[in-house]
């Protein structure tokens, strides 16, 4: 069984589709007049007579208005749910009384206007006998007119089907990477706060002034909850207040470098795709023999004109064990891998690596400044 066609738009459809086949019939009867004009001028004939004019308007009017009634015919059976040999059925016991009252009108309508101008040189007033001479051509009008009405349906329908699933697509999308922020924005909260708390013990001023300062960083984080993707600037933003608080509660033993191409600022990111990159260096990086921590935080475009983010630090690194399953170790990492697959399918790399000394956390992805 077929499915039938949406009902929505489909006045203006049919109108867009009567009116383009109409347009198209009317072009091929004045191209054939005009080359009936042209050969009888090669041959040195006189032109056509005006019956012949008169008959070729006659036949275009009747012609266009069976044209209507088949296309609307034609629509009223793509909407029912009707198997395809019933469609053909009805279009096979269709076609030939159709067809023969289609010319037996035209046969009439030009007759009557011989009989008041009478300058025909030759009436046909066996309408039977001249069907049979343009039957082939009738059937054939007629046949065209209902395999342009299924294409032009059929795809519209497809066009239809494809955009409703790319909406459930994107909705899909919209409602994962909610998902994904929502399991993100608590960690990375919880996170900060222990910061907040170890630095009580050392320096409450200075716990103060991360308190406001988180508070500022959390408020730029909920204006982009509905946010896929931002500049990669506004990350950076971001991330240096971040990188910020975290200096001050390791103070001097942290040092943050960038190396970021100025080409490359404009480009749209995941929101949060950074921090916890940085993170994950500084949880990692620290140790009993690694007491000191440099980070690079580099973004540059590559020779393939794609985007390539890096986080980079000279710690401890991570154990051959922790090596294996890194990104089952935290919810940072695993979070930023889900993300970026759901946003770029496999048009993307993110790979975490132990350098001895240090770890290097690379990313790349399309360069898309929207």
């Amino acid at each position: 069984m077929s499915k039938p066609l949406p009902q929505q738009s489909d006045t203006w459809s049919g109108k867009q589709l009567i009116i383009s086949i109409g347009i198209l019939y009317a072009f091929i009867q004045l191209t054939t007049l005009t080359r009936v004009y042209a050969l009888n001028y090669l041959d040195n004939l006189n032109s056509p007579s005006s019956e012949m004019i008169r008959d070729r308007l006659i036949g275009t009017l009747i012609g266009f208005t069976f044209i209507i009634g088949i296309i609307t015919l034609t629509r009223y059976l793509l909407q029912r749910d009707w198997s395809a040999y019933r469609v053909i059925l009805v279009h096979v016991l269709l076609i030939l009384p159709v067809t023969f009252v289609w010319y037996f009108i035209f046969s009439q309508v030009a007759l009557w206007f011989c009989q008041i101008f009478q300058d025909c040189a030759q009436v046909d007033d066996d309408p039977v006998y001249g069907y049979l001479l343009n039957a082939n051509i009738l059937t054939l009008v007629y046949l065209l007119a209902v395999a342009v009405t299924h294409t032009y349906y059929y795809v519209r329908r497809d066009n239809e089907h494809q955009l409703r699933q790319s909406q459930m697509e994107t909705k899909i999308l919209q409602a994962r990477m909610k998902m994904l922020r929502s399991q993100l924005h608590p960690h990375f909260l919880f996170n900060t706060l222990n910061s907040v708390n170890s630095l009580m013990d050392i320096d409450v001023d200075k716990a103060k002034i991360m308190v406001v300062d988180l508070a500022d960083l959390l408020r730029k984080v909920l204006d982009w909850k509905d946010t896929q993707k931002v500049s990669l600037k506004d990350e950076l933003a971001l991330l240096r207040r971040y990188v910020d608080i975290e200096k001050m509660r390791f103070s001097e033993d942290l040092t943050v470098n960038w190396s970021l191409a100025e080409e490359v600022l404009e480009a749209k990111v995941p929101g949060m795709l950074l921090q916890p990159l940085v993170e994950n260096a500084i949880h990692h990086g620290f140790s009993p023999t690694h007491l000191n921590l440099d980070i690079l935080i580099s973004a540059r475009q590559t020779a393939a004109d794609r985007l390539e983010l890096r986080v980079s630090d000279n710690g401890q690194g991570f154990s051959r064990a922790e090596q294996d399953r890194i990104f089952e170790l935290g919810t940072g990492l695993q979070n930023t891998r889900e993300r970026l697959q759901t946003l770029y399918g496999e048009a993307f790399s993110f790979e975490v690596r132990n350098t001895y000394p240090g770890v290097v956390s690379e990313i790349t992805l399309p360069l898309n400044q929207e």
